[in-house]
């Protein structure tokens, strides 16, 4: 059984093997511009660092422009992976029998995270965050971190769906319930 929530950006696919989700990450054709110009001026910063430093005409402040150069290449290399997955990314969804993988896919590469079915616990929608922005609000504007989605796992919180509203959430919490009965620890008295 093949369906889109909400305007086809998200599909759920229910099969014998399991339910599979794929929600892509959400698109900013301003991010897209800023990252992609930034990378370019990153790339040139890099190529002229480089060529200081194999060249041996760096002087006295070798040591300064290495250690300005590992910087520069771990900003540029996490800028590189945000615009690849703002552009291409997809959130994947496989739920089987006793599984639980999430994978963050950019052009078929990226982690999966395995959780037991049996230790999830309170899946659940979550509100859009309101209020003042704190520490994670980057981390969430570049698709890194957050989700509409949440689940309990070993006393930690997992998100995912960065990019859907609350009814696409739901829709999504909805047929997860509907393949798997999942046990809600009772509340200690």
């Amino acid at each position: 059984m093949r369906s889109a929530a909400s305007g086809a950006r998200v599909s759920i696919d229910g099969g014998p093997e399991g339910l599979e989700i794929v929600i892509p990450a959400g698109r900013s054709l301003f991010l897209a511009v800023f990252l992609g110009m930034w990378l370019v001026g990153w790339a040139m910063g890099e190529i002229h660092a480089l060529s200081q430093v194999l060249s041996g005409r760096t002087g006295l402040s070798g040591p300064v422009l290495l250690f300005w150069l590992l910087l520069w290449t771990a900003g540029g290399l996490l800028a590189l992976y945000v615009w690849l997955w703002r552009l291409v990314g997809k959130e994947r969804i496989l739920m089987g029998a006793s599984a639980l993988c999430i994978k963050r896919d950019i052009l078929g590469f990226g982690r999966s995270r395995v959780y037991e079915l049996r230790k999830v616990h309170r899946l659940r929608v979550v509100p859009a965050a309101t209020g003042r922005p704190n520490r994670d609000a980057a981390a969430r504007f570049s698709g890194l971190a957050g989700g509409a989605v949440e689940f309990e796992y070993e006393n930690r919180a997992i998100q995912f769906g960065f990019s859907i509203d609350e009814t696409e959430a739901r829709t999504i919490v909805d047929r997860m319930r509907q393949r798997y009965a999942f046990q809600d620890p009772r509340p200690a008295d």
